[in-house]
């Protein structure tokens, strides 16, 4: 089950989705983005598959019960220019589309009908190197490779602002960058996503950072 559902509001209310359609868009976001493999293994062209009657279950409160009222609602989505669909064999594939980024980077209660008054993320410190982590888990990591980072690339930018909300933890953005900046984004974004999903942790961004510590990461302290 999918425990916790984001929502901007802030973009969402000037679109012609409603809470439903809004829902199912944070759960193709993290089925998309996930660096499950079974889920990794299953894609086709940068397009996942996401399975219905996992989506019913994962996400109850939505209420729905067939699978056939899910597909017009994916259309309202793509329509709303948030993902693009294909039909694989009867089983419908989804893409995430840049635009997605928008409902990560625009928080800062501006209107977003107006272009002129829309701010989008700050770009923040852009990986120069970065080693493929998706088959590896962080806990078999331990010693990691240093790896520099001079800036997160936008969509980056958002994805951390996401999976930091999903963890309670937005408040220490700027330390998660520097943790970043030692073990590489993958990495981060593994921890982050098992930790949101767990029902165990009661501090989640405490036990996310006990784990980015077993992954490598280490705070610097100056010499007094």
């Amino acid at each position: 089950m999918k425990y916790n559902i984001n929502i901007n509001q802030l973009v969402l209310a000037y679109t012609k989705l409603d809470l439903i359609e809004s829902a199912i868009i944070d759960y193709l976001y993290f089925i998309c983005t996930t660096p499950n493999t079974k889920i990794d293994d299953e894609r086709i062209d940068g397009f996942t598959w996401v399975n219905y009657k996992h989506l019913m279950k994962d996400m109850p409160l939505l209420r729905i019960k067939s699978k056939s009222a899910i597909t017009p609602r994916i259309k309202k989505i793509e329509k709303a220019g948030y993902i693009s669909s294909r039909i694989i064999g009867q089983k419908m594939y989804i893409k995430i589309l840049p635009k997605i980024g928008e409902l990560f980077t625009n928080t800062n209660g501006h209107n977003p009908k107006d272009p002129e008054t829309v701010h989008f993320g700050e770009r923040l410190p852009i990986r120069e190197n970065e080693q493929d982590n998706n088959t590896n888990s962080y806990k078999n990591n331990v010693n990691v490779t240093v790896q520099t980072v001079d800036k997160l690339s936008d969509e980056e930018s958002g994805k951390l602002h996401y999976l930091l909300g999903r963890i309670g933890d937005q408040k220490n953005h700027k330390a998660w960058v520097g943790v970043i900046r030692q073990i590489g984004f993958q990495m981060v974004q593994n921890i982050l996503l098992d930790v949101s999903e767990s029902t165990d942790a009661k501090n989640k961004g405490a036990c996310a950072m006990g784990l980015a510590k077993k992954a490598g990461f280490k705070i610097y302290r100056p010499n007094k």
